[in-house]
């Protein structure tokens, strides 16, 4: 054994590497990122082999994170050596495996049995993702998918400490002062994530998708228009015209910026029906999920639209009123009922006037009232 390992000095199986196998979630959203490297920092979780140990720090409000397995045992199953979640879509191996219909395989207990497992995958070319590529996602990865990063996973821990009541540290502690949520979510193991066995977030996930249900077609069959919505500024009628128009043929497509939400109709009713089918709880454009629902009528529109004015008919003169209408009489036109009516005394007349100081009301001046038909036509020769 000495012999063999001073004439090769890398055939001891460690590992010696120069960079790690994570997703883009824990890298964190900064793009320069200042990474330590430990070589033989560690064993690995999993198979217990020495490896190279990663840290760094995602980002100024997160905590520092490591690699916690090697990268052999992370392309046994194309995860993360971090968080140990599927690298091309960001699922628990449960879900992947329950998805892409492959059976949970172990490794052997003993260490010596690992290593030569491990091994033999390395030799045999096992270690690549090759068999987790598909040509077409299953319905149940795209629904699941997480298509952009959640930072909000890299975030500190709860302080212990703070949970006592005994932590001192104040805003200077580099923990989070809450309080932990009990459930099932408390209760993960680095283990039962990796094997894809009785992992706690991968059943909530599956649980979730077995409720998920289909759009139902609305019973008026004259809506042929579908809404989408959670769009952002980067999305145009374009891009939805580019998913939409290959199950029918559409007739507008229109977009509302201020709202974030498009209408698409289809010139039938079978094409809308057939989006909907296809594109139901999987419809992503530019890497962003949006939502689709049917579209609902307007009442307004429903109805026939707004009734026509009077005098509106055919013929000469059609949509232009014949004369004015009669005018309505407001209770502050008629000139009798000017001034407050005092007590005991006659309208007309205010209260500090009296019965001789004020003026008859019969003897004031009539405002002219024009005739209710308006006017008569000025004819010209």
């Amino acid at each position: 054994m000495a012999h063999r390992l001073l004439q090769d000095p890398e055939a001891d199986g460690w590992e010696r590497k120069d960079f790690p196998i994570i997703c883009e979630t824990c890298l964190g959203p900064n793009p320069y990122v200042r990474m330590q490297r430990m070589d033989y920092g560690s064993t690995c979780h999993i198979s217990g082999r020495p490896y190279t140990v990663f840290r760094w720090r995602p980002g100024n409000d997160a905590r520092y994170k490591k690699t916690i397995i090697c990268q052999e045992v992370a392309k046994a199953k194309n995860v993360c050596q971090c968080c140990l979640l599927d690298l091309d879509y960001n699922l628990p191996v449960q879900v992947r495996d329950e998805a892409l219909g492959m059976q949970a395989d172990q490794l052997p207990a003993s260490d010596a049995g690992k290593e030569y497992a491990l091994q033999r995958m390395s030799d045999a070319g096992e270690l690549d993702h090759s068999k987790f590529d598909t040509p077409t996602a299953p319905e149940l990865l795209v629904k699941l998918q997480r298509t952009t990063p959640y930072y909000k996973r890299n975030q500190a821990k709860i302080c212990s400490f703070f949970v006592k009541g005994m932590c001192k540290r104040g805003a200077e502690c580099p923990y989070r002062h809450e309080m932990p949520i009990e459930g099932p979510l408390s209760k993960q193991n680095i283990k039962d994530r990796y094997y894809g066995v009785n992992d706690p977030v991968a059943e909530k996930m599956l649980g979730r998708a077995a409720e998920m249900q289909k759009l139902t077609p609305p019973e008026d069959t004259s809506i042929a228009t579908l809404f989408v919505g959670g769009l952002g500024s980067e999305h145009s009628e374009a891009d939805l015209r580019d998913i939409f128009y290959t199950h029918g043929e559409l007739k507008s497509v229109k977009k509302l910026e201020s709202k974030g939400v498009a209408f698409v109709t289809f010139t039938t009713r079978q094409g809308a029906e057939a989006a909907a089918e296809a594109l139901s709880n999987r419809l992503i454009i530019k890497g962003q999920r949006c939502k689709l629902l049917w579209g609902r009528p307007q009442p307004g529109r429903a109805a026939g639209g707004p009734p026509h004015a009077p005098g509106g008919g055919g013929g000469a003169g059609a949509g232009f009123p014949t004369g004015m209408g009669p005018m309505a009489a407001y209770p502050s036109m008629d000139p009798t009922q000017a001034g407050t009516r005092g007590e005991g005394g006659p309208a007309g007349k205010r209260p500090s006037q009296g019965a001789q100081g004020g003026v008859d009301a019969q003897k004031r001046p009539r405002v002219p009232v024009p005739p209710p038909g308006g006017p008569p036509p000025v004819v010209t020769a």
